[in-house]
């Protein structure tokens, strides 16, 4: 049965070339790379937008400014956890984040409701 099958495959395999179904799979996995690399955030361009409409010289401004830079790094960073192991050994828990200086110690962020079902 299995050199039936052999004899068929074979006899069918010259109708269509290696390099043209090479093609198509190296272009299914280059663009499914370039996907996942435009979806990684990069938050230099929320800093210039950010320093661009949050205006001024005072402790306020500054803070703001700061704050929502804060949130976008942390925001990059818990996102980088779920998907890299070397994010997740450097940062396991959120008291890791707060020494980091990543995040404040809130006591709401540290109690997870839902635990992870799958294992790291």
């Amino acid at each position: 049965m299995f050199e039936k099958l052999a004899i068929y495959c074979d006899r069918y395999a010259e109708l269509i070339p290696v390099s043209f179904v090479l093609g198509f799979y190296v272009t299914l996995v280059v663009s499914r790379w370039w996907g996942q690399f435009e979806s990684v955030p990069w938050p230099d361009r929320l800093g210039a937008l950010v320093g661009a409409h949050i205006r001024g010289t005072d402790e306020t401004a500054r803070l703001t400014r700061r704050t929502l830079m804060r949130y976008a790094n942390l925001s990059g960073v818990l996102i980088y956890r779920s998907v890299s192991t070397a994010v997740y050994k450097r940062f396991p828990t959120m008291k890791h984040l707060v020494q980091a200086g990543t995040t404040y110690d809130l006591k709401p962020m540290t109690t997870n409701p839902y635990p992870n079902p799958y294992p790291r």
